[in-house]
């Protein structure tokens, strides 16, 4: 029954990583890619392209953040049960 809860943990932070993944996904499609500023010639295509890269990275970094933060959650709750288990 352990291994159960164990492999649950395990699935669940796979399918909020996988479900915040395609939700960043759609954001970026919807909102960073048309998001266009109003700054003709070559230095506006460089600052609208530096935007979407900082956008962009900003939300992977954040993604990054969950999953780390998530894998640390379950990891302590792991060895805490570990720790309390039959001595």
């Amino acid at each position: 029954m352990k291994a159960l809860k164990y492999t649950m943990d395990i699935v669940g932070i796979m399918v909020l990583v996988w479900g915040l993944m395609l939700l960043l996904l759609v954001v970026v499609e919807a909102v960073v890619v048309n998001l266009k500023l109003p700054i003709e010639g070559a230095v506006g295509l460089l600052v609208n392209n530096a935007l979407q890269l900082a956008i962009g990275g900003a939300l992977f970094s954040a993604w990054l953040l969950v999953w780390y933060k998530a894998t640390v959650y379950c990891r302590k709750r792991r060895l805490k049960l570990w720790s309390q288990g039959p001595q």
